[in-house]
């Protein structure tokens, strides 16, 4: 199937998937991290309190690795180590305050204007749009299972 071959709407999204790659890799430089902490950071961010072996396992990393960035975003300031407060035997990890604010400045003016921009969209295509996000995120995650049950790390 050649590129002409697929909807306009498939193209863009992919050249969004490009732009996402792109923006994650300048907002790791920002703030000093390489890829991999950058991406430990944001999955964490996203998850919230996490295990060091749910970490591991979010990002397909060993424990040893996931350990390893923990203690360098540790020691950065990004990352806290905390008992948790059910099973305290039980240790997580998660953002902090500084990171979460620092990750939000670089984002915010992307997310405004995402955000203002949808707003002036009439009700019906704000909800298109987001309908269409959804299952596009969906897609997204049952091909990266597909790929990842293929080439188990």
């Amino acid at each position: 199937m050649t590129a002409s071959s697929y909807h306009p709407a498939a193209l863009a999204l992919q050249g969004l998937f490009t732009l996402a790659n792109e923006t994650e890799h300048e907002v790791a430089r920002e703030l000093g991290l390489n890829l991999t902490d950058y991406r430990a950071l944001a999955t964490l961010a996203q998850s919230g309190p996490v295990t060091v072996g749910k970490l591991a396992e979010d990002l397909g990393a060993t424990p040893a690795t996931a350990t390893a960035i923990v203690s360098r975003m540790e020691a950065r300031g990004y990352m806290a180590r905390h008992r948790n407060t059910e099973d305290r035997r039980q240790v997580q990890v998660n953002v902090t305050q500084e990171a979460s604010h620092e990750i939000m400045n670089l984002m915010r003016p992307l997310m405004t204007a995402t955000n203002e921009h949808l707003q002036s969209l009439p009700a019906a295509h704000q909800t298109v749009v987001a309908d269409f996000l959804d299952v596009a995120q969906h897609l997204m995650r049952d091909h990266l299972h597909t790929l990842s049950e293929k080439n188990p790390r």
